[in-house]
C-alpha cells in the first residue's frame, strides 16, 4: 500500500497537475487573444467618420458652385470639390466600407449617388456659372443620405459594441477561472517539487552511506576502481587506481574524469562510461594508458557496469586491469608474424623474378634459329660491308683505309663472337651451370656503341644521342643483351622512318630504373596493332612492303625481361618511341 501511495503521490498527480495546468494555461491564452483580436479598430468600425467626411465634401462642392454663381468662385474650385466628393464617394464603394453600406441597406442608395456622379462629372469637368443652379439641385440628395446613413452607421456601431462587452464579460470570468485552476495546479507542483527534493536529499545520503561500505570493500583491491555520478564526477578512487594513473584519492573524488586525467577524455572511454549510465556493460582491452614521467604507456583492460540501486541507476563503476605483460606478448607475436611475412614476401620477390627471366630464357632457347638468324644480321652486315668495299678498292686502298676497314669488320665479327658466347652462357645458365651474368653497366656507354654501329651500316641515316640529365646511367644488366636490346630497337626505328628524318635516342631515369627511348617521326602504330606488336612473328599493317621476320621486338622485350627490365610502347607520343627500362645498379 505504501509504494501505491508513493506512485500516486510522486507519479500520477504531478502529472496530472501538469496536464491541468498546461490545458488551463492554454485556454486562457486563447481567450486572451480572443479579447485582443475583438478589441482591435477595424476599417468598417470608423463609418461614422467617413460618412460625416462624405457630407461635408458634397456641402462644400455645393457651396463652392453657388460661390462661383456669385463670381466669387472659379470652375477650378469647383473641378476640386468634385474631385474631392469623388473619392469620398469611391471610398464607400470599396471593400469594407462596401460592406458595411450593404449591411445597413443603404447600397441602392449609394448605387444611385454614384451614377449621379458619373453625370455630375460633365458638368463640373466644364464649369460656368450657368450650371450653378443645375449642379446644386444634382448635390440635393447626397446631404440626406450621408445623413441617414450616419444615424444607421451610429446605431450599429453602437449594437455592435454593446455585443462585444457581453463577450468580453464571459470571456473574462473564463480566464479567472483557468486562473485559479492554475494556482490550484501550481501549488500541487510545488508541494511535489518539495517532496521530491525531500526523497533527493534521502537517496543522497543512502548512497553516500553505501559508497563508504563499499569503499571499505574494494580498497585493498589489486585492480583499479572507480566509480562516478550522472555528472561525470569521480565518487570512488581506490588505491590500486591511484597508483596506475599517478593521482592520489584526494585529487580525484568529486571532480569530472576528463579533469583527473586525459585517459578519460579518449572517445572510446567515454562511450563505455557514457553507456554503463545507460545500464548498458561494455568491456574494452589493451587501452594505452600514459603515466607522468614514463615514456611507454600501460595497456590496461577495462570493464564498465552501471550502478543500480533497486532498479535505479544511481551511476557507473568501471574497473580497470594492468595488461601491460599481455599486450608485450601480442606485440612480439605480431612481429614475429610480419618478420615471417616479410621473409615470405621477399622470398616470392626473388623466385617471381627468377621464374621470369627463366621464362624468358626458355623464350629465347626455343626461338634459338629465328634468334640467330635475327640477331646475328647486323653484325655480318656490318662486317661484310667493310670487306666488300677492301675488295673494291684492291690495291688502290691505302694502308690506312685498310686498317679502318679490317678494324671495322673485327669489331662486329667481336660483337657477333660475344653474341654467341652470351647465347652459350644462356644455355648455360638454362641448364644450372652458370650463374647470372649481370654486371654494373653504363647505359650511356652501351648507347655509344650500338648507335655507331648503326650509321655505319645506314651512314644515310642521322642518329642523335640525348641525355636528359648530366649523370651516369649505371645499370645492373649483361651488357651483351643490352647492345641486342638497343640494337633492335635502333634498327627497328631506322627501317621505319620515313627518308631524310632523324632518329632519336634518349636517356634519362629516376632513383630505380634508367631508360633508354629511340624515337622516330615514322606514322603512329594503329590501335589494333598494339596490343600484339610484341608476339613473336607478329608483324603490323605499317611493316608491309618492309623485310622482316616479326621476331625482332619480341627478342627485345625477352632479353630486357631477363635482366630484370622492360620493353614497351610509349603512348600518346608524336611518331613512335620505344622505350628500353633496365634496373639501376644498386637497387635491387
Amino acid at each position: 500500500m505504501r509504494r501505491v501511495g508513493n506512485t500516486i503521490f510522486g507519479v500520477i498527480l504531478p502529472l496530472v497537475a501538469v496536464l491541468v495546468f498546461a490545458v488551463l494555461l492554454t485556454f486562457s491564452l486563447m481567450r486572451m487573444f480572443e479579447v485582443e483580436s475583438a478589441m482591435r479598430v477595424e476599417a468598417e468600425k470608423n463609418m461614422l467618420w467617413v460618412l460625416h467626411q462624405s457630407e461635408v465634401a458634397a456641402l462644400r462642392l455645393s457651396a463652392t458652385a453657388m460661390l462661383a454663381e456669385l463670381g466669387k468662385a472659379g470652375a477650378d474650385d469647383v473641378s476640386l470639390r468634385f474631385d474631392i466628393l469623388a473619392s469620398r464617394v469611391a471610398l464607400l464603394n470599396d471593400g469594407p466600407q462596401r460592406r458595411f453600406i450593404e449591411k445597413i441597406g443603404f447600397d441602392d442608395d449609394l448605387d444611385r449617388l454614384s451614377d449621379a456622379m458619373v453625370e455630375m462629372a460633365p458638368t463640373a469637368a466644364h464649369f460656368s456659372p450657368g450650371d450653378a443652379p443645375r449642379l446644386r439641385a444634382a448635390l440635393a440628395p447626397f446631404s440626406r443620405f450621408f445623413g441617414r446613413a450616419a444615424n444607421a452607421a451610429m446605431i450599429a456601431e453602437w449594437d455592435d459594441l454593446g455585443g462585444r462587452l457581453e463577450t468580453y464579460r464571459a470571456q473574462l470570468r473564463q480566464i479567472i477561472a483557468f486562473l485559479i485552476g492554475i494556482m490550484v495546479a501550481g501549488g500541487i507542483l510545488a508541494l511535489t517539487l518539495v517532496l521530491a527534493l525531500r526523497q533527493t536529499r534521502q537517496r543522497n545520503h543512502m548512497l553516500r552511506r553505501e559508497r563508504d561500505f563499499s569503499a571499505l570493500l574494494i580498497s585493498s583491491s589489486g585492480e583499479g576502481i572507480l566509480a562516478v555520478d550522472h555528472a561525470g564526477r569521480c565518487t570512488l578512487w581506490n588505491g590500486a587506481m591511484a597508483e596506475m594513473v599517478g593521482k592520489p584519492a584526494k585529487q580525484a573524488v568529486g571532480r569530472a574524469l576528463t579533469e583527473v586525467a586525459g585517459f578519460f577524455d579518449i572517445s572510446t572511454v567515454r562511450r563505455g562510461v557514457a553507456q554503463a549510465l545507460d545500464g548498458e556493460t561494455s568491456q574494452q582491452t589493451l587501452q594505452p594508458l600514459f603515466q607522468q614521467g614514463r615514456d611507454a604507456p600501460l595497456h590496461v583492460d577495462l570493464r564498465f557496469f552501471p550502478l543500480r540501486d533497486d532498479g535505479v541507476i544511481l551511476g557507473a563503476i568501471v574497473f580497470i586491469y594492468d595488461a601491460s605483460d599481455r599486450h608485450t606478448a601480442q606485440q612480439q607475436d605480431a612481429a614475429d608474424r610480419d618478420r615471417l611475412e616479410e621473409l615470405v614476401v621477399e622470398r616470392t620477390r626473388d623466385l617471381d623474378s627468377a621464374l621470369q627471366r627463366e621464362k624468358s630464357a626458355a623464350d629465347l632457347y626455343r626461338n634459338f634459329a629465328a634468334m640467330v638468324s635475327h640477331q646475328f644480321r647486323t653484325p655480318l652486315a656490318v662486317a661484310d660491308s667493310a670487306l666488300q668495299r677492301l675488295i673494291r678498292r684492291g690495291t688502290r686502298a691505302a694502308p690506312d683505309e685498310v686498317a679502318e676497314r679490317a678494324g671495322r669488320a673485327r669489331s662486329a665479327i667481336a660483337g657477333l663472337t660475344r653474341l654467341v658466347e652470351s647465347t652459350l652462357d644462356a644455355a648455360r645458365l638454362d641448364a644450372g651451370q652458370l650463374g647470372a651474368r649481370r654486371v654494373k653497366c653504363d647505359l650511356g656507354d652501351i648507347a655509344e656503341v650500338v648507335s655507331a654501329r648503326q650509321r655505319e651500316a645506314t651512314p644515310e641515316r642521322k642518329i642523335m644521342i640525348q641525355y636528359a640529365i648530366t649523370e651516369h646511367y649505371s645499370v645492373l644488366c649483361d651488357p651483351t643483351h643490352a647492345e641486342q636490346v638497343l640494337e633492335n630497337l635502333l634498327s627497328n626505328a631506322v627501317k621505319y622512318a620515313p627518308p631524310d628524318t632523324p632518329v632519336s635516342v634518349i636517356l634519362h631515369g629516376n632513383a630505380q630504373h634508367a631508360s633508354c627511348d629511340v624515337h622516330n617521326a615514322g606514322a603512329p602504330i594503329a590501335e589494333e596493332d598494339r596490343e600484339h606488336l610484341f608476339e613473336r612473328n607478329y608483324r603490323g599493317a605499317s611493316s608491309v612492303g618492309i623485310a622482316g621476320t616479326g621476331i625482332g621486338l619480341f627478342m627485345a622485350r625477352t632479353l630486357a625481361r631477363m635482366q630484370g627490365g622492360e620493353v614497351t610502347l610509349q603512348p600518346f607520343s608524336e611518331g613512335v618511341t620505344f622505350r628500353m627500362t633496365l634496373p639501376r645498379f644498386g637497387r635491387e
